[in-house]
């Protein structure tokens, strides 16, 4: 990660921001381009973080994961101080990228993990748990994503789950900071910014 200072390793704030996201965009393997899918989800990080998310049983989705199930999940959030910065930014944003295995869960012989991975999913979602057990239901395919690597970042780093959400209003008179952008250029070696020549 070239911005170190952007990083956040808190496992703590890492999942209080992603309580915050209601999106994952699951990068999956396809030929001569990667194929990127919208989802909702829900998660659980206990050794390892997992993401869990429903779909039909077939589709081109479903051709690609059984093909290739190793994948890169993404969610983020943005927030822009248009009006005036926030700690010196003009914007904020928090963002988590994980890599790993997709495999579907067999309703027959994981039962129990079946319907503990779709309560997880309604929970993230603010539905009621009780919708698991409707007829319509029993049609879904549930997947999980356990994940080998999981990186995250912000603008301005939470150090605390309490400081995930963002800072609302119009800003707070402090001045533009602009150190991680020259800093940057500085550490590449371009010490002058690209000039337009005719």
């Amino acid at each position: 990660m070239r911005q170190s200072k952007r990083q956040v390793t808190d496992k703590a704030v890492i999942m209080a921001m992603l309580d915050q996201m209601d999106t994952i965009y699951l990068g999956i393997q396809d030929e001569p381009w990667p194929y990127v899918v919208p989802l909702n989800f829900g998660y659980s990080w206990e050794e390892e973080l997992v993401f869990f998310f429903h779909c039909a049983r077939e589709g081109h989705k479903l051709d690609l994961l059984r093909k290739n199930p190793h994948v890169c999940v993404t969610a983020s959030q943005f927030i822009s101080y248009a009006q005036g910065s926030v700690r010196g930014h003009l914007h904020d944003y928090r963002s988590v990228i994980a890599r790993g295995i997709a495999e579907e869960i067999d309703r027959e012989r994981e039962p129990r993990a079946f319907e503990r991975a779709h309560e997880l999913l309604l929970m993230h979602n603010h539905r009621d748990i009780a919708q698991v057990h409707t007829q319509a239901m029993q049609y879904i395919a549930l997947w999980r994503v356990v994940c080998r690597e999981v990186t995250a970042k912000a603008e301005i780093p939470p150090k605390c789950p309490e400081e995930v959400p963002f800072i609302q209003g119009k800003g707070d008179g402090l001045p533009l900071d602009e150190s991680h952008i020259l800093d940057a250029h500085r550490v590449s070696g371009e010490e002058k910014p690209h000039q337009k020549t005719d």
